[in-house]
């Protein structure tokens, strides 16, 4: 039996709060960042308060709004689509052939979903 629960203890997935795993300068970093969350989540009800919320948050960023043309190693810059979708880039120094990193999401309903297990 003591050596079916140490298999127990050994194999099967233990659940553990994220927030305990932090460590204390990270956590005085969350509340201003949750602040500020919350805050873009109450003034962006919709998709285009949602984009204009976030071009103005990227423009403070240095982003510039792309109208085509060339654009070099380190320009950032992000494009607005029927002021319903917004596209932000940062231009990398190797070719496209390389690769590129791609990260996405959506704002049809903007809001936060808490999941206990995603």
């Amino acid at each position: 039996m003591n050596e079916k629960k140490n298999y127990r203890e050994e194999l099967f997935y233990k659940q553990k709060n994220g927030y305990d795993l932090i460590c204390n300068e990270d956590r005085k970093k969350i509340e201003p960042y949750c602040a500020e969350y919350m805050e873009f989540l109450n003034n962006s009800r919709t998709e285009r308060e949602a984009v204009r919320n976030a071009v103005a948050l990227a423009e403070a960023e240095g982003f510039r709004e792309y109208n085509g043309g060339e654009v070099k190693a380190g320009d950032k810059i992000y494009y607005v689509n029927r002021n319903k979708a917004l596209i932000l880039a940062v231009i990398g120094e190797k070719p496209l052939a390389e690769g590129m990193n791609i990260s996405a999401a959506h704002i049809d309903s903007p809001r936060l979903d808490l999941k206990q297990n995603p």
